[in-house]
């Protein structure tokens, strides 16, 4: 497998109370195509931060961020914007559909946002809807589908863009055991099917031993 996606080096760091709070310290990881890596770590262990870094919403301190052996922009609002939309999906705890918009149009709109065509984005989004079971809810709103439904619209949203990199945020942390069992297996599958090199945060043991790898972090170490 060749390698996916990198972190080289990342340091982040706040002041908070008059000192400064060290988050992350030096993480380095690297991620190959169609891999899924759990990342473990208690409260406060900064995995939150980490994923933020590497999904663009926030600069690190220092370090690199690399999508199939490229180094992306960090400093520039404007250019990690375009980076998450080239090469990122994400995959949340609560599922951050809009509401007033259908599951067919959640699913479309990072192809529209990418600019693809109208008829292109419906195809791909009614491609990997059907994919999910999700053919006869097309129509409906969020606040019309079942916990479970509106989680596999979201992966479907992350995913059908055919993303270099998915990272996950507690993905099944909202739902029942049954579910949550579902969804990981959905999602785990579609992504090794698209070669995306996925980074799933998770408190959940059991989901992380559906990864091909486990890390944790500790203190802003990577272990």
């Amino acid at each position: 497998m060749s390698d996916r996606f990198s972190l080289r080096g990342i340091y982040q760091s706040f002041d908070q109370a008059g000192r400064r709070l060290e988050v992350l310290n030096g993480v380095d990881l690297t991620i190959a195509a169609g891999e899924t890596v759990a990342l473990l770590g208690p409260s406060g262990s900064g995995k939150s931060c980490l994923l933020h870094i590497a999904g663009l919403l926030e600069k690190p301190a220092s370090g690199e961020i690399l999508v199939n052996g490229r180094v992306l922009p960090t400093e520039d609002d404007g250019l990690r914007t375009r980076g998450r939309l080239q090469h990122i999906g994400f995959v949340y705890q609560f599922h951050n559909l809009l509401p007033e918009f259908s599951a067919l149009e959640n699913v479309m709109l990072p192809l529209r946002l990418r600019g693809q065509a109208g008829n292109a984005a419906r195809a791909a989004a009614l491609d990997i809807l059907a994919k999910l079971g999700l053919t006869d809810r097309l129509e409906h709103l969020p606040a019309q589908l079942s916990g479970g439904e509106q989680q596999r619209v979201a992966i479907a949203r992350a995913l059908v863009a055919r993303p270099d990199v998915i990272l996950a945020d507690e993905p099944t942390g909202s739902l029942d055991g049954a579910n949550g069992a579902v969804i990981a297996e959905l999602l785990l599958n579609l992504a090794r099917e698209v070669q995306a090199a996925v980074l799933l945060a998770t408190h959940d043991t059991t989901l992380a031993e559906r990864a091909d790898r486990i890390v944790r972090l500790e203190r802003g170490i990577l272990q």
